[in-house]
């Protein structure tokens, strides 16, 4: 008797909670179908050139949530070419200043330009064959691994895909999976190593063939079994390209052409390595603690 009672009610309870989170789900679902994109493409946009400096003048940068600019009055060139990395404490504002390079964001004042067209009114397709960032963590969906690296570039043959997996030289650790490039990698790459993630984003970059290329504090969260394949994969990606890194590690820095230090909503120095660790500044500071970091690991 009291199991007759108990039985619906325990089934209310059930499906209550099935409902709420239904109604989470589609809240998510609705919120993202109601974003706004960040940036559109202008109406009388135009292609970027193939190739050209990238020009940073007077960038004025704000997150709606904040009325403190993260940048404010920014202003740098960067070579054809040129290796520049980017450094600065955390929150510094230097992956908002990468990011404002790929257009990402768009400035509230100042100009972002490529080859001396404004990125405003660059067609997208343009832009992102032309710009790749390469995040952190490279996010995968759930499919083959070959459907991933489609993601950059929809069009690209199998004998494409290929090309761009040996331009990284990383053809033999795909080929070691027992379904090559169709393995499946699940939701998030589950599947993979940290490492093995970042080596399908950088395969995507390579399937680009972009001429600058914006690596964001990319090889900051790799798995030791990897690590030196990825580093090595990143070696060939960056050569003939100009680079703009996001940079954590002392080794990743001293290797540049150029070093923007990026504090206090500006960019506080410029130069090489010895001529910054000279001024005895802000990256002195840095070199000194990134230092001390890898002695006490060591």
């Amino acid at each position: 008797m009291l199991s007759s009672l108990f039985d619906p009610v325990q089934q209310l309870s059930q499906l209550y909670n099935t409902v709420q989170s239904a109604g989470a789900a589609l809240n998510k679902l609705f919120s993202i179908l109601d974003a706004v994109p960040e940036v559109d493409e202008h109406p009388a946009a135009i292609e970027l050139p193939e190739t050209g400096e990238l020009k940073v003048t007077g960038v004025l940068f704000a997150y709606d949530a904040s009325p403190v600019p993260a940048l404010d009055g920014v202003s740098i060139t960067v070579g054809v070419g040129e290796k520049l990395a980017l450094v600065g404490p955390t929150g510094a504002g230097k992956s908002t200043l990468a990011k404002l390079m790929a257009r990402l964001y768009d400035p509230a004042a100042g100009t972002v330009e490529f080859g001396d067209v404004n990125l405003k009114m660059a067609t997208m397709g343009s832009l992102r064959s032309r710009i790749v960032v390469v995040p952190q963590e490279g996010f995968l969906f759930n499919g083959t691994i070959r459907d991933n690296l489609r993601i950059a570039r929809a069009d690209a043959t199998d004998a494409e895909i290929e090309s761009g997996i040996a331009a990284i030289g990383a053809t033999e650790h795909f080929a070691q999976f027992s379904d090559g490039l169709d393995t499946q990698v699940r939701e998030r790459g589950s599947r993979l190593s940290a490492g093995e993630r970042q080596l399908v984003a950088l395969a995507r970059a390579a399937l680009v063939d972009p001429a600058v290329l914006i690596l964001d504090e990319a090889t900051s969260n790799l798995d030791p079994g990897t690590e030196a394949e990825v580093e090595h994969a990143l070696e060939r990606l960056m050569t003939g390209r100009t680079v703009i890194v996001v940079a954590h590690r002392l080794s990743t820095v001293q290797r540049a052409d150029r070093i923007a230090v990026v504090a206090d909503t500006r960019i506080a120095e410029l130069g090489t390595h010895s001529e910054l660790l000279a001024l005895n500044g802000h990256y002195a500071q840095l070199a000194n603690a990134w230092a001390q970091s890898h002695s006490i690991t060591s």
